[in-house]
């Protein structure tokens, strides 16, 4: 039973990698040249990629201001006294 699998799955790569067409990864392979939808592919793939460092950034510069504040107004009360 396990060797009909492979042989199957086997079957299954080899005529992918015979008809490439049928097996489209790339949403951008089968765009024809100068399609504005590959310009909107690398748009969101840049987005994406940007999204996790921006919101890191986002966070630690509230929690640092945060912190600065919270330090700046304990040394102006250990001060006072």
């Amino acid at each position: 039973m396990k060797k009909l699998g492979a042989y199957v799955g086997a079957a299954a790569v080899s005529a992918i990698a015979a008809a490439p067409g049928l097996a489209n990864a790339c949403a951008m392979c089968g765009l024809s040249p100068g399609d504005h939808a590959g310009h909107a592919y690398n748009t969101s793939v840049l987005f994406m990629l940007s999204a996790p460092y921006v919101t890191f950034g986002l966070i630690g510069s509230i929690v640092f201001f945060a912190w600065r504040r919270s330090r700046r107004s304990s040394l102006a009360e250990s001060s006072k006294r």
